[in-house]
């Protein structure tokens, strides 16, 4: 892999006197893409030696990959946040959009600058409060950004390809419960459905509409880096699409607390995390709508991240990963009875 790295990226600077690959190694973290970290050093014809620290993120086997999603579209994606948003994201610098050098798709992006470690802030309520809102004014420009900057070419309308319709707002709420539905077929083997009873549940107790936005989706506490008081990186953009602001907002609350690092509580202007949001979008966020949605970008999420787990189960391949995974879905299921106030049993 190190020497394949090499040979594209002197393929992609033709003009360099020499390319070579240091400190190359694979990245454990994110489950869904084959991750490494290298810098490449450039030799330019004058002399000048420029370092280059590279993340390359690459497709896993199709048999084993848990979100089916495209490194072309994040690609794009990543370059038109930066240029038509203040929001800091890594630079997609090459795409080896079919894998021809690669063998699967791949892309290679600078590495953004920041930490991720957010045990420094838990320690420092000030500097909490500080990046927590940042954060908070990041969001609240990605949803407020006109997506058809983001998404010209309709890339980010159904991006996994499952029949979700973003004609309108209840176009897309119900195509979405319908493809849950669907998927569940897939899954069903818990011993008790909550998973399918969240599913029907949702039709029953949707929120007010509003319009339709470029979503992070995986908007959680690992996803973003900071420096100082400022947040400095928002990364793991590939389940970007299309859809309702607030799931965005639901996911955050979700993964707070199930990781117990609660950003949404350090923010104090306005009110809290949700009103200050809400003023700068002009989208009213309510506690039930947070409710709602963490359900929702959970079964989103969720839907084919489970599935994968069924055909691990099933032996359809011998991925260890999968198998690690398979705690959050046991963990989901009791998860979803207690935001759905089902009756929980007593210490």
């Amino acid at each position: 892999m190190e020497e394949t790295l090499c040979a594209f990226l002197r393929q992609q600077l033709p003009q360099a006197a020499d390319v070579r690959v240091e400190a190359f190694r694979p990245i454990a973290g994110g489950y869904s893409r084959e991750t490494f970290y290298a810098e490449a050093v450039i030799v330019h014809n004058d002399g000048r030696v420029e370092k280059q620290a590279l993340f390359l993120r690459r497709d896993p086997p199709s048999e084993m990959a848990i979100l089916n999603t495209s490194r072309l579209a994040e690609h794009h994606l990543l370059n038109r946040i930066r240029q038509h948003t203040h929001i800091p994201v890594p630079r997609s610098l090459y795409l080896d959009a079919v894998g021809a050098a690669f063998g699967r798709p791949a892309m290679l992006l600078e590495r953004a600058l920041g930490s991720s470690d957010l045990t420094g802030l838990l320690a420092d309520p000030e500097r909490l409060e500080a990046v927590a809102t940042d954060l908070c004014e990041k969001l609240a420009e990605l949803h407020t950004t006109d997506p058809t900057l983001l998404d010209p070419d309709g890339l980010f309308a159904d991006p996994r390809g499952e029949g979700i319709d973003t004609s309108s707002w209840q176009a897309y709420m119900e195509s979405n419960i319908r493809y849950f539905k669907r998927n569940y077929r897939n899954i069903a083997y818990d011993p008790l459905p909550i998973f399918f009873d969240a599913y029907c549940s949702m039709q029953h107790h949707l929120p007010r509409p509003v319009p339709l936005r470029l979503v992070h989706g995986d908007f959680q506490p690992s996803n973003f880096l900071y420096e100082g008081n400022k947040v400095t990186g928002i990364i793991d953009w590939e389940n970007a699409h299309i859809g309702d602001p607030r799931e965005d907002i639901g996911w955050l609350a979700h993964m707070q607390m199930l990781t117990n690092i609660d950003l949404m509580s350090a923010v104090k202007v306005d009110g809290g995390f949700l009103g200050h949001y809400s003023k700068l979008t002009g989208i009213p966020v309510s506690e039930e709508d947070v409710r709602f949605f963490r359900i929702f970008t959970a079964s989103a999420l969720g839907a084919p991240i489970v599935a994968a787990v069924k055909r691990r189960v099933d032996g359809v391949h011998q991925e260890l990963l999968h198998m690690y995974i398979i705690q959050s879905v046991i963990v989901s299921a009791p998860v979803f009875a207690a935001v759905m106030g089902y009756p929980q049993p007593e210490a």
